[in-house]
């Protein structure tokens, strides 16, 4: 049986991919206004998955959230590079 941390993962992959950000951004809206209506939209998924998350579950999704803000710098950087090569 999955945690509940997969769960989570599983539904918030389907989800955000059924939420199509990719065409958000393409009518312009701003990735923290696509955040906003995605946690708007899903409230009460985020809400029911987060009443059955302990100290543990708390503890992985926070290492998570430091592995994707350490992704982001990366990605980041390489488009500073990407940006100096074709500038």
């Amino acid at each position: 049986m999955k945690n509940i941390t997969d769960l989570y993962f599983d539904w918030f992959y389907q989800a955000w991919q059924e939420y199509c950000p990719g065409d958000l951004i393409e009518e312009g809206l701003l990735p923290s206004q696509i955040a906003d209506r995605f946690v708007e939209d899903n409230q009460k998924n985020l809400v029911k998955y987060s009443k059955n998350f302990d100290e543990n579950n708390f503890e992985a999704l926070n290492q998570f959230m430091k592995l994707s803000e350490s992704e982001l710098l990366i990605l980041k950087y390489f488009l500073k590079l990407v940006s100096l090569k074709i500038n």
